[in-house]
């Protein structure tokens, strides 16, 4: 987008001024104006500006509350509409930011010489990657809810509340944090077994020779320790949902029983002859993409191939830009009721370190850096200070290579690569304690473990 024209709603004649002579002087732009009541009334006629500033200084005004009609408002105008920047004194109120940041391009605050040309050089970036007015679209359960401003999502989501009515079996695919689980219970909540029981297995977790016994259960002296009968997790979930999450740490007898299991429902109890019957919907999920173990031998294709008719992928907070801030302030808000204490606003500079950040972590990791920020803020204002360094410095947001084109070893290749390179970046956050890295990827000590064996992970760097 050519950033060569610029609006302003305000009622304050001297920062209409100081905006208009700062815009002249840097590109020679004649700045159009509109009152706040004007605006607020349909009264504003403009051609298109490339860039439309609104007076935010003062937290009473009527253009808080009128954030939420600016994209129908401006969808009038013609082409993709502006880039939008919020004008603030100091800090952005939470409340307000969880609508306007994924409108806005930049906030500024009109404190130094070279706050407009900085910000036009933000707002030129951002008018580069969006296309028109940002829309926000949501898919909500009983309990939970899952929204996003990502347009790659909208015709996703749609599909997905359609299938979450249906016995369809699901399978989500996504990075480690990314909203598999929750997502898996939005589904649950909107079909027709929302009364019945939503039973989580983390395949991760559990030990590789006791995962048969987990899912379908035992019967006594099956085995050594088998002292007592035992209910399987497929039973044990009835006529509800179950989420069999890292499906892809099954080994192939055991993909063989789950693909029988959603083609007919039926298995047997480890040690028993007789043939049980499940009443359960599945969903299965996979921080990988299971087309690549197909080729490497590690995934049967008849399951694969069971499941890929209902697949919905998750993309990862870095290609989610528009989501970051709604969810920090979702986050801050939760900590602050569960806590018992009040955060009125945060910095400008809080909310673009944030979105500038890669989030290798994903929704997990913006989850937890948003509850420290919270209890540790000062004087109800959350700041930019608080967040972590590896927050601070570390990698940017930047586009991620597309590598759905490559060959099928070739993309398993370029998987493992990327999955090894998120375990030793977050190794070296955690200072090598593989608990806490387990914890802050949401994986299992034993599937850490198993990872680092797998990719010859150093871990004498400490």
């Amino acid at each position: 987008m050519d950033l060569q024209g610029a609006a302003v709603i305000s009622d304050d004649g001297l920062l209409i001024e100081s905006l208009d002579h700062q815009l002249r002087d840097l590109r020679g732009w004649e700045l159009a104006r509109s009152s706040v009541s004007d605006w607020l009334t349909g009264e504003t006629r403009w051609v298109r500006p490339q860039t439309l500033w609104l007076d935010l200084r003062d937290p009473l005004s009527p253009l808080w509350a009128d954030l939420e009609q600016i994209p129908a408002k401006l969808r009038s105008l013609r082409g993709t509409g502006p880039v939008l920047v919020g004008i603030v004194d100091g800090e952005v109120p939470v409340d307000a930011a969880i609508v306007a940041d994924a409108l806005l391009a930049d906030w500024v605050t009109l404190d130094h010489p070279g706050a407009v040309s900085e910000s036009l050089e933000r707002c030129q970036a951002v008018s580069q990657a969006r296309q028109g007015i940002p829309e926000r679209r949501e898919l909500r359960g009983t309990t939970h809810a899952f929204s996003t401003c990502t347009p790659e999502l909208f015709v996703p989501m749609e599909r997905l509340e359609m299938v979450a009515r249906s016995d369809f079996s699901i399978l989500l695919i996504g990075e480690t944090g990314t909203g598999k689980t929750t997502l898996a219970r939005i589904i649950h909540e909107l079909s027709p077994r929302r009364d019945q029981r939503f039973m989580p297995v983390a395949c991760g977790a559990l030990p590789g020779d006791l995962i048969d016994s987990e899912l379908f259960g035992h019967v006594k002296g099956s085995f050594t320790g088998a002292d007592r009968d035992k209910e399987g997790k497929f039973s044990a979930a009835g006529k509800g949902t179950i989420l069999l999450d890292e499906i892809d740490v099954l080994e192939n007898l055991q993909q063989a029983k789950l693909l029988r299991v959603l083609e007919t429902g039926e298995y047997e109890p480890v040690g028993s002859n007789a043939t049980a019957k499940s009443a359960c919907r599945t969903i299965v999920a996979s921080n990988l993409r299971l087309e690549g173990l197909i080729e490497s031998g590690q995934f049967r294709s008849d399951l694969y191939y069971r499941l890929d008719q209902m697949k919905f992928e998750i993309p990862p907070l870095r290609r989610r830009p528009l989501d970051i801030v709604p969810l920090a302030m979702r986050f801050i808000a939760e900590c602050c009721e569960e806590q018992g204490q009040t955060v009125h606003s945060v910095q400008p500079q809080f909310l673009r370190a944030i979105r500038n950040y890669s989030w290798p972590g994903n929704i997990r990791e913006l989850r937890n850096e948003m509850r420290r920020a919270a209890l540790f803020a000062r004087d109800r204002i959350i700041t930019v200070d608080l967040l972590s360094p590896s927050v601070l410095n570390g990698p940017a947001a930047a586009p991620i290579p597309i590598v759905s084109s490559l060959s099928g070893a070739a993309l398993a290749d370029e998987i493992a690569i990327t999955e090894r390179e998120s375990i030793e970046r977050m190794l070296r956050q955690q200072e090598f304690n593989r608990a806490a890295t387990a914890r802050a990827l949401g994986i299992s000590r034993v599937t850490l473990y198993n990872k680092i064996r797998k990719y010859r992970i150093n871990l004498d760097e400490k």
